[in-house]
């Protein structure tokens, strides 16, 4: 097993690591040199650093997720993703 996989089945069940996939993105030199520095930083690979922001991004499928699991309208949903957000990244600024 390469260390590449094996790096993402031991951060990931074994249905989600079986599940990811090699892709090839080109990105600015600038940002390229950001996610290194921030994978270097956080011990992490750089598709981690990719995969995390990328989620953290996507905040459809986290709104979805919220609606799903209660009775909140689109608007109180929103409020509570923001508010969610937001305490993440103060938890991840203060590591």
């Amino acid at each position: 097993m390469s260390r590449a996989n094996m790096t993402a089945a031991s951060r990931y069940p074994s249905s989600v690591a079986a599940s990811r996939q090699h892709i090839n993105v080109d990105l600015d030199a600038e940002v390229a040199s950001i996610l290194r520095s921030h994978a270097a930083e956080a011990h992490l690979s750089e598709g981690e650093i990719v995969d995390r922001a990328i989620r953290a991004y996507d905040l459809r499928s986290l709104v979805a997720r919220i609606r799903a699991r209660s009775d909140l309208d689109e608007d109180a949903a929103m409020a509570l993703v923001r508010e969610e957000l937001h305490a993440a990244r103060v938890e991840r600024d203060a590591a």
